[in-house]
């Protein structure tokens, strides 16, 4: 894994720097985080890297700047082939899958099934709380977005009913769908839009099986929920697939979950 940067990103918490300092030593980690962390970082694996960002006067909306701002920092620094981004609150194991599947389908985004929305529900929304891919691609995503984000562009949303029928267009406040749109649109710019953005996206991105990653800590800060076992997706408004994106009936499971 010496050819995989571990990008820790955002304000951490005790447990989480704990877990990744007493289980991996293997590969390059990077803890990008805020100036006022009050974790003690002096004695540190000669394998950690430690990058004290200064807050941003606009934090965006559900604080994407913070994300932006914190992420670009870590990534800029970044000096291996493939990164793996984690939220700073959330622990994951297992990442040789993660890796592994990165080499695999090295074209593509992989995320984390953790309120990967279903299309009918949040058109364009991946999940942020694992991102994982080259290190070019995820540069062109944050870049992109930050981009977006610092000049007001790729702000629109279809809003939906909820039977899922168009309802109006809004402003977007989901940091995953900036993050995807940004994407999508910097890749495929004479598509975006142009065809079903679900073939987009299942061309571009991949779900990880969260399964496979346990054990794990999984934050839901919206709901004040915290998952060390059994999150099943279909049953937190997520999908474990890219194919379900497609599907008429995405969060019915064929496994009896």
């Amino acid at each position: 894994m010496k050819d995989v940067t571990l990008i820790i990103q955002g304000r951490i918490s005790l447990d989480a720097f704990n877990w990744w300092v007493n289980n991996y030593k293997n590969l390059p980690v990077i803890i990008s985080t805020w100036v006022d962390c009050d974790i003690n970082f002096r004695e540190i694996p000669k394998n950690f890297t430690i990058i004290l960002s200064q807050y941003p006067e606009n934090y965006g909306d559900q604080n994407l700047n913070l994300q932006l701002t914190s992420t670009l920092a870590a990534l800029e620094k970044v000096k291996t082939k493939y990164a793996i981004k984690i939220r700073a609150d959330e622990y994951w194991s297992n990442l040789d899958y993660v890796v592994n599947t990165i080499k695999g389908q090295p074209n593509k985004i992989h995320t984390s099934s953790v309120f990967f929305r279903a299309w009918q529900y949040a058109e364009y929304h991946i999940s942020d709380h694992m991102i994982a891919g080259t290190t070019e691609n995820m540069l062109l995503m944050f870049r992109e977005t930050k981009y977006n984000f610092d000049n007001n562009k790729i702000n629109k949303s279809k809003w939906k009913h909820e039977d899922g029928s168009f309802w109006k267009w809004g402003h977007i406040h989901a940091p995953e769908e900036r993050l995807t749109r940004s994407y999508l649109y910097s890749k495929e710019p004479f598509r975006y839009e142009k065809v079903d953005g679900r073939i987009l996206m299942s061309e571009h991105f991949n779900i990880l099986d969260a399964d496979l990653l346990h054990p794990y800590k999984i934050k839901a800060n919206i709901f004040q929920k915290i998952w060390y076992d059994g999150f099943i997706p279909e049953r937190n408004f997520s999908i474990s697939t890219i194919e379900q994106l497609f599907s008429d009936d995405p969060y019915k499971r064929n496994d009896g979950r």
